[in-house]
């Protein structure tokens, strides 16, 4: 009787919804799964050997629409991703947007979109009748509610990448058996301090360097000449190497379960590690902006080529 109940309750979800499949290019049931390296910037992800997700080709250089993760992540679950100044869908919002809140005045569909008046991506993939489950390392997600809102499963676990995977893979399983899903994790490892489970050493001045409070009280101001903080450049590199292994298993989990599955990794923002005398983040500067992009379909062939919108282009939502 509960199964009954929750299948109708999820029709009706999905009743408004109907019409708007007309102007999106996707056609049948995807499972989608985005993930966010923290402060992952491009030419850290670039030196990092990364067996797993290497298989699905070189990421783009992204650029990210928020310094911090707040306005970051409050982007992306409006539908705007990083952008890339490539050609692909996806990619290039103006290409193809992968997903989209509200439909008109663009030149081709987006893969998904919803009604004008949607809450976030999120929240229109619940209303569909999507399972909807995140974890997150960051504070800013238990501190700011809009980055929870429209996941009827959602947990903050501090930076924790295996305790983020182990959570979410139990939520899918008890939760989205034959059922679609939208899911979320945000890894920490890549911020500063730049820690991982099973680590050897820090070296000590990166953790001096990255402390919290030296940070914050930073001149704020660019300086010529600076030195570049190779060392912590390095453990970033370190922590991607060890979120790889980490991404790959969320991975081969989706890739187990069967169904066609969108997947998008990526960085929310960057750090600058010494650029103009500046580290950390929360500022406008080019290595800040600058983040790994990469997009890929599992257990499915590539999405067809964008199809023409029946509505002129006039402007950007």
């Amino acid at each position: 009787m509960f199964r009954f109940r929750n299948g109708l309750k999820h029709m009706f979800r999905f009743l408004p919804f109907r019409r708007e499949l007309h102007h999106q290019s996707l056609r049948q049931n995807e499972d989608f799964l985005l993930v966010t390296w923290d402060s992952c910037r491009f030419d850290a992800f670039l030196r990092a050997r990364l067996p797993n997700l290497g298989q699905y080709g070189p990421p783009q250089r992204g650029w990210a629409m928020g310094t911090y993760t707040l306005p970051a992540h409050v982007a992306m679950f409006q539908g705007f991703l990083p952008h890339a100044f490539c050609g692909e869908p996806f990619y290039n919002r103006f290409r193809q947007q992968l997903w989209r809140i509200g439909h008109r005045r663009i030149h081709v569909k987006p893969l998904v979109t919803f009604p004008m008046g949607t809450q976030n991506v999120v929240a229109g993939f619940r209303d569909r009748g999507y399972f909807t489950a995140g974890v997150a390392a960051m504070d800013w997600f238990r501190d700011a509610q809009v980055l929870r809102e429209g996941f009827e499963k959602f947990q903050v676990t501090g930076r924790c990448a295996r305790k983020q995977n182990d959570l979410l893979i139990s939520w899918l399983d008890r939760h989205s058996a034959g059922r679609d899903c939208f899911a979320f994790v945000n890894y920490g490892e890549t911020h500063s301090p730049f820690e991982f489970e099973g680590q050897t050493t820090q070296p000590r001045c990166v953790t001096e360097q990255f402390d919290r409070t030296r940070l914050w009280n930073q001149p704020g101001v660019l300086k010529e000449p600076w030195t570049f903080d190779d060392q912590a450049f390095c453990q970033q590199v370190a922590c991607a190497e060890y979120l790889d292994a980490r991404t790959g298993e969320l991975i081969d989990y989706f890739r187990r379960r069967g169904r066609p599955t969108t997947v998008v990794v990526c960085g929310d923002h960057g750090e600058c590690f010494g650029e103009n005398g500046l580290f950390g983040h929360a500022f406008y500067h080019e290595k800040v902006m600058e983040v790994p992009l990469l997009i890929f379909r599992l257990n499915a062939p590539p999405h067809d080529p964008p199809e023409p919108s029946e509505f002129c282009p006039d402007h950007e939502r």
